[in-house]
């Protein structure tokens, strides 16, 4: 089953702000046991947040801008099925959430989800670790795990004086009918080498029609490509020649501490980040193009819990908001904060400023000073860009995570002592899973 995301933004009316986060905050306070909703109810939910988009935000100028409340979620399957289920689960909750949003429909089930759908913006990007695991997979091979566990630590001895393939039989034999995993998505295989493939299909017909091997319309796109590659060059270079970097200090906020207070509480954090794009079509074009760059790596090439190096990201997704003003990032992830902006610089710097090398926390508050969109600069200048991160950075209202105490690697794991369980090949491996 595939996962998909929800971002749904609605505008909050001025005189329900608070009404809304007094609502929503004690929930968050208690995310198991407040008695107005139980996400875990929710059995396709993986992750979902709440949380409040000031009108000024990033800039310290206020903008006139309304406030705009966020939720976002992470689900197996069809959003709509989710919307439909939490208003049928959770009526009241949903209705009181959104009586304090502009254009609330009233109570009736059916428009209350045609609100929430019209308002959902998806993701321009969209990163899944595991793309086809769903959250009943991911209990069911953890209870599997826990369960082999148990028996090993019940009979340690006498598992230790036999081999690798008694052992297996052993644990097959205890654990009883297992349902097989379900098969791994197609793309989870042959998604690296479709993309290899169209990589070279497309240089293929660049040079190729650049010297008129596919005859003259495919040579005039070769060279209309050629120059429009070197119009977007020059334009970069001269928007970043622009590009003014400030060096005064950075305060330490309210909201900032705010933040750091909550982090690092659990094995996973949630970030949530909201920036200005750069005035300007040239800006948002470019972002617009990197953005389904990113996505098509996700989609093909970073399947397998891997995201350019980086193995800590449970969730993550880029959203243009409305208005194409600002950029909303959101991610779910293992680990401390400092970690994980150290991994984005260490294994990921050229997509993570090929994207924020676009953005500003306001006028004259650069991204740290980039060059040809992310060759040279922007991110690797660490102390800048991580106080450029923090500053853009919300906190949650909510937060919800179905298996806060597993990491990627827990998942990807556990789903290999599942699979191994109807195999004997290289059991000695498998064993070492456990």
């Amino acid at each position: 089953m595939q996962q998909n995301p929800m971002t749904v933004i609605t505008e909050i009316l001025p005189d329900q702000l608070q009404k809304l986060e007094a609502y929503l905050a004690p929930i968050g306070t208690d995310i198991k046991n407040n008695p107005v909703i139980k996400f875990s109810n929710y059995q396709q939910l993986h992750y979902c947040t709440f949380f409040v988009i000031p009108g000024k935000h990033p800039s310290e100028v206020d903008t006139g801008e309304p406030a705009l409340l966020a939720f976002e979620a992470n689900i197996d399957g069809e959003v709509k099925q989710f919307i439909n289920d939490l208003i049928a689960g959770n009526p009241e909750f949903v209705n009181t959430v959104y009586s304090c949003c502009k254009d609330y429909p009233s109570n009736n089930a059916s428009q209350l989800a045609e609100y929430l759908l019209k308002n959902d913006y998806g993701a321009n990007a969209f990163y899944v670790a595991h793309p086809g695991q769903t959250r009943n997979a991911i209990y069911e091979q953890q209870q599997i795990r826990q369960r082999i566990e148990a028996y090993i630590d019940a009979n340690r001895a006498e598992l230790a004086a036999k081999q690798p393939a008694e052992i297996h039989a052993d644990i097959v034999k205890h654990l009883g009918a297992i349902n097989k995993p379900t098969p791994q998505p197609f793309l989870n295989s042959a998604g690296q080498m479709i993309f290899n493939g169209l990589l070279a299909a497309l240089g293929i017909l660049l040079v190729g029609g650049f010297f008129g091997i596919f005859g003259p319309l495919v040579e005039f796109l070769a060279v209309l490509a050629l120059i429009a590659g070197v119009a977007f060059a020059v334009l970069l270079r001269w928007n970043e020649m622009r590009d003014k970097q400030d060096d005064k200090p950075w305060a330490v906020s309210e909201q900032m501490q705010a933040i750091q207070r909550v982090e690092d509480r659990q094995l996973q954090n949630h970030l949530t980040s909201v920036i200005e794009i750069k005035p300007g079509w040239f800006r948002l074009t470019t972002l617009k193009i990197v953005l389904a760059g990113i996505n098509l790596v996700a989609k093909l090439v970073a399947t397998k819990g891997d995201l350019s190096g980086i193995v800590t990201i449970h969730f993550a997704r880029w959203v243009i908001l409305p208005g194409n003003k600002r950029l909303l990032f959101m991610s779910n992830y293992d680990g401390s904060w400092e970690n994980y902006l150290g991994e984005f610089i260490d294994h990921a710097s050229v997509g993570l400023t090929a994207v924020w090398s676009n953005t500003q926390l306001g006028k004259d508050r650069g991204f740290p000073d980039t060059q040809w969109l992310a060759l040279r600069g922007g991110s690797r200048d660490e102390q800048r860009f991580k106080n450029f991160a923090r500053n853009s950075q919300l906190a949650e209202l909510v937060w919800y995570s179905a298996y806060i105490d597993l990491s990627v690697k827990n998942v990807a794991n556990n789903r290999a002592i599942h699979e191994g369980l109807f195999s004997t090949t290289n059991l000695a491996a498998w064993l070492r899973c456990l």
